[in-house]
């Protein structure tokens, strides 16, 4: 097959042999397209070896990554760390089965606490409660809006006891006027966890 293949070119070869050799435009020009070739492929061949090299320097890095995680033999004890503090976080969170007993939770909760301290004209308004997906808990959001008047010497007492309280209470905002006959207003917001859920309420005073 072979054999047959090149008889069937030699004719037109040596036709083109015939024609570059008195036809110098010809020739010239069959010289400019395998220079041109040759260009294309030594930037192709570039590009490969750019691509190549850019990978073995990525594989590099990664391996000397690991290499230094596989030293750290911290690893462990910061995971064993932050495990418990996520423990002890969890633990503070509030508890309640539904949305409206978390609201009626919190109520009581700030209810108890304005009156332990002597507190009077107490006004209180629920925001929306908001429902978090965390981690697959499911966690309610409750903020309340909490205006009274307060002693100026109960207002150190009050907010020590939202401090230690067992569960978490964060106050977004907080005012207090003296001038105004001692007139307080909070932004207080409860995560509470509907997992194992068990009402808390109680004020420490």
């Amino acid at each position: 097959m072979l054999a047959n293949l090149h008889k069937l070119l030699m004719p037109h070869w040596l036709q083109l042999q015939q024609q570059t050799s008195v036809n110098p435009r010809l020739r010239w020009m069959l010289w400019g397209i395998l220079y041109i070739f040759l260009i294309y492929f030594a930037l192709s061949l570039g590009d490969w070896r750019a691509e190549q090299q850019q990978s073995i320097n990525q594989l590099q890095r990664t391996a000397i990554k690991l290499e230094q995680l596989e030293s750290q033999t911290e690893w462990p004890e910061r995971w064993a760390a932050e495990k418990q503090v996520g423990i002890k976080l969890h633990e503070r969170l509030w508890r309640a089965k539904s949305a409206g007993l978390a609201e009626a939770d919190l109520q009581n909760f700030l209810r108890n606490l304005v009156t332990s301290h002597n507190g009077d004209g107490l006004r209180l308004r629920l925001a929306p409660t908001e429902t978090l997906d965390l981690g697959g808990e499911t966690l309610f959001k409750v903020s309340a809006e909490v205006s009274a008047t307060l002693s100026p010497l109960q207002i150190d007492n009050l907010m020590r006891a939202l401090a230690e309280h067992p569960q978490a209470v964060v106050v977004e905002r907080f005012s207090y006027s003296p001038q105004r006959s001692g007139v307080l207003g909070m932004l207080v917001i409860a995560y509470f966890t509907s997992r194992d859920a068990e009402t808390t309420a109680g004020v420490t005073p």
